[in-house]
């Protein structure tokens, strides 16, 4: 396949839709658990810099020091507030989108370099409408700048192997790319990269090259960072930080699983789960793989290419299944090199079809006959006859029906412009493509709705606004709201509150902050028990699957709280 196989228009098509999915809305909805509301504070911590320059080199929450993360996220984060004074959450979530673009165009040109124009644009088009990669490049989150670096890293590495570029070029954007992945996420930005390039040389029977990849000042490159940073961090900060820093947050997650736990099998269904749709494209790349690629009928340089594509996700699948610590959003970085196995095994399966495959028909019909459903139900919900939707709470309030009602709208519509373009289509005997560009096509609209009409539905539902900012009414400028036994919690109040947040874990941390004046406490409504003092409810709130409420020490005993949200 050659360049002249996608045309610039395809090519500018897949970067409009990009733009469109991934900025579009971008901070019309309020931070959502579980991360972003204590990523966007710690940014703001950052942009505030109420401890001097200091503070964008030691990252707080809450005023405290926050040992979780690496900085490079909180600082791009921080200066896109600058000019709001402010870090809003457009601003929290741009690092995010704008790598979201990275790595779409950067699968479009390593697709291009390895297999060919066409495979380029299709895997690039692949990745945007991976439903959850593009969530995350919407999300103030740190995967998809991570995928996004260490793809760029890896590509870099690529471009020196098959001497694409000089020697030095492809040596420096590798090194310098994991040195930024692990300024981003810890080890794994530079561990990742740097093992799936012996697992490919293994595999190629070529270890000999490691010392062309890894030579010593690459290595200042991908290690100094990071290395640079955490001796500054470490030098300002408290006793106990390297011990929080390292010990806990990278051996002990990877080594004990002391940070989301998950069995050794977790990626072998959540993998395929955060893939989705295109996750229906592997049985094809196997057939392919084996039929095709390593039979002998492929050239070699596509059996390379495809060597080193499957190593990278390989190595990132084995790599996280021995962490005891998993989350599914780990194998986001692994995301772009699946996508390029999946375009280049969707082009030659298809390759010299007439007409599309009936599996094709059947995963078409299949996507249109669902949105369908989903439409259907929203509208019925709308006009007040749910038949499912009832069961979730919060979710067919007043003030969510006319975006949800636009939502359905636009499920029922797309299934049924996207059926009658097949049928036109099919009698008219188009050629193949057009027929794959209606089910990508389709995806990337049913997700631009979901992000522009669903969301800002269910906005109410997902944020910590509501429980934040009516605590903070009750209590008096200055004065700290304490929070029970809900660390999670800390980031939401304390941007959307602006108040300092006292974490309490007993009934006896209670009544100290009670005894030394203060006024206002948050949490969820179970725990009201635990208190060891009579409080009044003042307020009610749900915030996701929690159900809180803002109480005020009262001589009374407890009252039943009122109804709301």
């Amino acid at each position: 396949m050659t360049e002249s196989d996608a045309s610039p228009w395809l090519r500018a098509g897949v970067i409009a839709a990009a733009v469109l999915l991934l900025f579009v809305g971008l901070g019309w909805i309020d931070a959502s658990a579980p991360d972003e509301p204590r990523y966007t504070q710690v940014a703001e911590e950052v942009r505030a810099m109420k401890n001097g320059p200091a503070d964008w080199v030691l990252l707080r929450l809450n005023g405290e020091p926050y040992d979780q993360k690496p900085p490079l996220y909180f600082w791009l984060a921080a200066a896109a507030g600058i000019p709001t004074d402010r870090v809003t959450e457009l601003a929290a979530r741009l690092p995010a989108a704008v790598f979201g673009m990275v790595a779409v165009v950067g699968t479009m040109l390593l697709g291009r370099r390895m297999f060919g124009g066409r495979v380029g644009v299709i895997s690039a088009a692949l990745l945007l409408t991976i439903y959850e990669f593009a969530r995350l490049s919407r999300r103030a989150q740190l995967d998809v700048p991570l995928a996004a670096l260490e793809l760029l890293a890896l590509a870099g590495f690529w471009w020196l192997d098959r001497g694409l570029s000089g020697r030095g070029r492809g040596a420096l954007v590798f090194h310098a790319a994991m040195g930024l992945a692990a300024l981003t996420k810890g080890p794994p930005g530079f561990l990742i990269p740097m093992l799936s390039v012996v697992a490919y040389l293994g595999w190629e029977g070529r270890l000999r090259d490691l010392a062309r990849a890894f030579p010593w000042w690459g290595l200042l490159l991908s290690l100094g960072p990071i290395a640079i940073w955490y001796l500054g961090a470490a030098s300002l900060a408290p006793t106990g930080y390297s011990e929080g820093a390292l010990v806990e947050n990278v051996i002990g997650r990877f080594f004990e699983g002391t940070s989301h736990a998950r069995p050794l099998h977790y990626f072998l269904y959540q993998f395929p789960t955060n893939f989705l749709p295109w996750t229906l494209l592997w049985p094809v790349v196997w057939i392919v793989g084996r039929s095709q690629v390593f039979s002998g009928y492929a050239g070699n340089e596509t059996r390379r290419a495809w060597r080193f594509l499957l190593s990278v996700v390989a190595t990132s699948f084995v790599f996280f299944s021995l962490s005891s610590g998993k989350r599914g959003l780990y194998m986001v970085p692994a995301f772009p090199f699946a996508a390029l196995l999946c375009g280049d095994a969707a082009i030659r399966w298809l390759h010299g079809r007439a007409r599309p495959p009936r599996s094709l028909a059947i995963v078409a019909a299949s996507l249109a006959i669902l949105f369908a459903l989903l439409g259907g139900e929203i509208i019925l919900a709308w006009m007040g006859m749910p038949l499912l939707l009832d069961r979730v709470p919060g979710l067919l309030e007043e003030s969510n029906l006319s975006l949800l009602a636009a939502f359905g709208g636009s499920l029922l519509l797309l299934a049924t412009a996207g059926a009658l373009t097949w049928v036109v289509l099919s009698r008219n005997r188009v050629r193949v493509p057009a027929f794959v560009s209606i089910v990508i096509g389709g995806v990337f609209a049913v997700e631009l709705a979901i992000f522009t009409l669903l969301f800002p539905g269910i906005d109410a539902m997902r944020s910590p606004r509501a429980i934040a900012v009516s605590a903070a009414a009750f209590t008096e400028p200055g004065a700290p709201i304490g929070l029970f036994r809900d660390r999670a919690m800390i980031g939401g109040l304390a941007y959307y509150g602006h108040r300092r947040i006292v974490q309490l874990d007993d009934a006896d941390d209670v009544a100290a902050f009670v005894e030394a004046g203060g006024q206002t406490l948050v949490l969820k409504r179970r725990k009201l028990e635990r208190l060891g003092l009579p409080v009044e409810i003042v307020s009610s709130s749900h915030f996701g699957d929690r159900a809180l409420v803002v109480v005020i020490p009262a001589p009374d005993e407890f009252p039943e709280a009122p109804e709301g949200r």
